[in-house]
């Protein structure tokens, strides 16, 4: 691992920012991809580009599952999944159950609580059990990550926020935004309070929850990103040839 200075100048003051960077020990995975997520207990679901078939790592092997998703997310609130529709949907006992309302990505990573966004990047969270109505947040966010503390997402002109607060009881948080330093354009937060994230050029960065006082860590990568996920130690992702790699520090 090593780090720069950059020196940032404008009309008023000078901004020293601190860069790390360092880099990882990957493995190519048979496959493609266009989008994966995995969560606690290592499980792991993906999303192929042309059918947008689902598939799940099981034994070192992907298997199919049914049905057609354009993103989905697994983690503490289960398996959730969104189609091309923007309907959303709950995997239980191998079956997709549709639940009420409309996203176009969701994510699980939250103790209970799934959260997302829609099609005019609108915030929600899900409070509550079955019958359970979605909470709407304020602000607009175009991708939208969970962690078991605090959520981050990042909104269409690529600035990044987090909301803190977040509980098993209050899905919502403290509805108070702080934005992070930084720009990106999806961005993952882990279980362990890793944060991952990448660019509108396709590198990749790390933080942690809540931020580092330093800021991002770039990633070292010898291709282009288009998306990542991480947990239990291991950072997967998805190349923008839909490539799989497992990597590790």
């Amino acid at each position: 691992m090593y780090f720069f200075l950059l020196s940032i100048h404008n009309s008023v003051d000078l901004f020293l920012v601190i860069i790390y960077i360092f880099s990882l020990n990957c493995r190519v995975v048979p496959g493609s991809l266009k989008q994966i997520d995995v969560g606690e207990r290592t499980a792991c679901f993906g999303v192929e580009l042309q059918a947008m078939e689902i598939f799940t790592l099981y034994s070192g092997a992907w298997t199919r599952i049914s049905g057609s998703l354009k993103h989905v997310s697994v983690g503490p609130a289960g398996v959730w999944g969104v189609n091309a529709n923007n309907y959303i949907y709950r995997l239980d006992n191998g079956d997709w159950v549709p639940v009420n309302g409309q996203l176009k990505q969701v994510d699980a990573g939250g103790t209970v609580s799934p959260a997302g966004v829609n099609m005019f990047d609108d915030i929600f969270c899900l409070q509550g059990g079955e019958g359970a109505s979605w909470t709407n947040l304020p602000g607009k966010l175009k991708y939208y990550s969970c962690g078991l503390n605090s959520c981050w997402g990042v909104n269409s002109g690529n600035l990044i926020y987090i909301m803190k607060g977040v509980t098993s009881n209050t899905c919502a948080g403290s509805l108070k935004w702080e934005q992070v330093s930084g720009y990106l354009s999806m961005i993952e937060v882990s279980t362990d309070g890793k944060v991952y994230g990448v660019n509108s050029n396709g590198d990749m960065y790390e933080s942690y929850s809540p931020p580092i006082p330093a800021g991002w860590r770039q990633v070292q990568f010898g291709q282009k990103v288009k998306h990542v996920s991480y947990d239990l130690g291991h950072l997967w992702v998805i190349g923008t040839d839909n490539s799989i790699m497992d990597c590790t520090e």
